[in-house]
């Protein structure tokens, strides 16, 4: 299945563009080949886009190949925030690596 509103960047690479879902303060980067692209989860693509509008995000909201729906934030999902006015999301550390 193909996830609808991505934007192929090369090879190895999918946009989720800011406008994917309001609020986004920043792009999605998804690291896929056109195979792996096929098995692209639809809430795993929309918590990309959910971390892209947290405060303080810098840069975008990226996710690995091992990409795969979480709490909340992506499993393979990697997010930096600004110290003074960002989150701390237990999310992206995972729950259950405590």
């Amino acid at each position: 299945m193909t996830v609808s509103g991505l934007k192929r960047i090369d090879d190895w690479r999918l946009e989720v563009p800011v406008g994917y879902r309001p609020g986004m303060r920043v792009r999605g980067g998804i690291f896929v080949d056109k195979a792996m692209e096929e098995a692209l989860e639809e809430g795993s693509v929309a918590q990309v886009a959910n971390v892209a509008t947290l405060p303080g995000i810098v840069g975008a909201s990226l996710a690995m190949p091992d990409i795969h729906t979480g709490y909340g934030f992506a499993i393979g999902g990697v997010a930096a925030f600004r110290l003074d006015e960002g989150v701390i999301s237990p999310g992206g550390v995972g729950y259950d690596i405590n």
